[in-house]
């Protein structure tokens, strides 16, 4: 484990000047530079739990009025959905599964024994962050266990001056912790089957300081991230490329 001695830069040109020098040295791997180590390669379902804007088929035996249209339903942005002679059930948070009994109990309390099964179409909620040396960045949302390989062929062409062997996954865990876990796209091995999360930043770094300056901070400020966070990432980024 790197050392994890802060030095904590005072003003967001420090902040851009740990990623300027970031982005111009030819580092090896990253180490993670958090104590949590989350990384994990088997596909798992588990963490595919229901969020606001998802869109969801739902089926109640024997009550088509009460089913879904073909199209499906959208959960409301406070996490519930609107089901007919039940109101707002609150199903975020959970699996599918665990949303159709959520919703039986509900329609229990005026139909016998009812029946419900609850499919997604659209997971909107889940997405993850990719940025760098790609054509298209962006928030892109998946549906299925993906590995950070499948996540950064999302982004289009890669582009000239790539560091492609240098990639990385970001996974933060609270406001300075950063868990950084890297992939080497150039010669794919287990690395690049690391399963991504929602949430994740998917990072391919590029040669070019200035036009990595110039990208990175608005990007992060523009996914959310404070200047606090921005501040940790770089911060972690300097340790992790440029200590012995």
């Amino acid at each position: 484990m790197q050392s994890r001695n802060s030095r904590p830069g005072s003003s967001i040109c420090s902040i851009l000047a740990a990623l300027a020098l970031f982005s111009c040295q030819a580092p090896e791997l990253p180490q993670s530079t958090s104590d949590q180590q989350t990384a994990h390669w088997d596909e798992d379902w588990s963490d595919f739990t229901l969020g606001p804007n998802d869109l969801v088929h739902l089926v109640v035996i024997g009550q088509p009025e009460i089913s879904s249209p073909t199209g499906g339903l959208r959960i409301a942005p406070d996490g519930t959905l609107g089901v007919p002679m039940a109101g707002a059930v609150k199903i975020t948070g959970m699996l599918p599964q665990e949303a159709a009994k959520t919703i039986e109990a509900a329609l229990g309390k005026s139909l016998r024994n009812p029946s419900v099964s609850l499919s997604v179409i659209s997971y909107v909620s889940r997405q993850y962050f990719l940025f760098g040396a790609i054509d298209e960045p962006g928030p892109k949302s998946f549906d299925r266990p993906t590995t950070a390989l499948e996540a950064a062929s999302q982004g289009g062409r890669i582009l000239p001056g790539a560091r492609r062997s240098q990639s990385v996954v970001i996974r933060r865990h609270d406001q300075e912790e950063i868990e950084v876990i890297p992939f080497n796209m150039d010669t794919p091995g287990a690395d690049g089957m690391v399963q991504i999360r929602a949430g994740d930043m998917v990072f391919i770094p590029r040669t070019g300081a200035n036009r990595f300056q110039e990208e990175a901070t608005p990007f992060l400020q523009g996914i959310g991230l404070t200047l606090s966070q921005i501040a940790s990432l770089a911060l972690a980024y300097d340790r992790l490329y440029n200590e012995d």
